[in-house]
């Protein structure tokens, strides 16, 4: 089936009343994705019933559907990047309506823990994730209907249409690891891998000041759209130049570099564009353990940096870029998909990583 065009979609209208059973999205790793019957879910107190608009395929799928996740090895319900409406509420539970259009936050904190308490909820220390759980008490919103505390759930404002809100989730990781990074004001900054959430790192970047942008990739398609974006330079990965040409594009050495492969060869790539006492921030998922030069790590200061998802500022914020028309929807989403067409919509994200594609139930 073709897909639709980004703009030809109409909201589903919360009514979990008229079935007791939904359709809901299966990833099996090694072996690929399915559709089941599922009953729909009920909230319980503290949660809210949230009927599916559009929900990302995130290359974090993807890599599962592979067998290339470390830690995604056995059948979930995905869908943690999902926008959808109000259904129903938990007895008792108020704070939302129903109507109501949200966005997910999907990384669930316990609240109590030593990081929870430093506001660091990104790093709780009993992180659960709605839409990457094996166990699937936690199921996504690539289903008809899902579950979600309401402190997961962020109002869309009227000024932010459906597609822009799906994509908060995915640019609130890069404005994360930006954030964490330091000071980038005026600062040269690289950015290894341009696929959605590379695209989406230049964007955060340049909102956090930083004077000269630069990006790698593989593919031409890639590169010409964040040339397109903005970035300062868009360097091929793999010529046997790129770091010459990198630090050309630059400059000078890299101040940050905010690697969004996180491959053994992107990370060695990294450290050795930076100044030193810079700064490696891993934002990609390592599908591997991986050796560093250690000895240039050590004689330069390097700083590596892990990075894992956000927290609730870094949504918010990335909803305030949004809704200043930040995020480049038509440069981003290259198709949607209904649900009924899981199969080809999984096949065309693996295959078309220079875009982002939507599935609407």
């Amino acid at each position: 089936m073709t897909p639709t065009t980004p703009h030809d979609r109409t909201t589903p209208r919360p009514d979990a009343s008229s079935t007791a059973v939904m359709r809901r999205a299966l990833v099996e790793p090694l072996t690929g994705v399915r559709l089941e019957e599922h009953p729909v879910p009920t909230p319980a107190a503290g949660e809210a019933l949230i009927a599916s608009s559009l929900v990302g395929i995130c290359g974090t799928d993807t890599h599962a559907v592979a067998g290339h996740h470390p830690f995604l090895t056995s059948t979930y319900v995905p869908g943690h990047e999902a926008v959808g409406v109000v259904a129903g509420l938990g007895e008792g539970t108020t704070g939302l309506e129903v109507g109501q259009r949200v966005l997910l936050k999907p990384n669930v904190a316990c609240g109590e823990c030593v990081n929870c308490a430093a506001g660091r909820t990104n790093a709780c220390e009993h992180l659960a994730w709605i839409g990457c759980d094996p166990s699937r008490a936690l199921s996504g919103g690539m289903a008809d209907y899902f579950v979600a505390p309401l402190t997961n759930l962020f109002p869309i404002p009227d000024d932010v249409d459906d597609e822009t809100a799906a994509l908060v989730e995915c640019l609130a990781t890069p404005v994360h690891a930006v954030r964490i990074a330091g000071d980038l004001t005026g600062a040269r900054v690289v950015v290894l891998g341009a696929g959605s959430i590379g695209a989406l790192t230049l964007v955060a970047a340049r909102r956090a000041g930083a004077a000269t942008v630069v990006v790698t990739d593989t593919e031409p398609g890639k590169l010409e759209r964040a040339r397109r974006m903005g970035a300062d330079g868009a360097v091929d990965a793999t010529a046997p130049d790129a770091d010459e040409q990198i630090r050309a594009a630059l400059g000078g050495p890299a101040d940050a570099v905010l690697d969004c492969v996180a491959t053994e060869r992107s990370l060695c790539q990294g450290v050795g564009v930076l100044r030193r006492a810079g700064t490696l921030l891993v934002v990609g998922v390592p599908p591997r353990e991986a050796t560093l030069p250690m000895p240039i790590i050590q004689d330069f200061e390097i700083r590596i940096q892990g990075c894992a998802a956000y927290t609730e500022a870094d949504v918010e914020a990335a909803l305030g870029i949004a809704r200043a028309g930040g995020i480049p929807v038509d440069e981003l989403v290259s198709a949607t998909y209904p649900l009924d067409d899981l199969a080809t919509a999984f096949e065309t994200a693996a295959a078309t990583s220079s875009g982002k594609v939507l599935v609407t139930p």
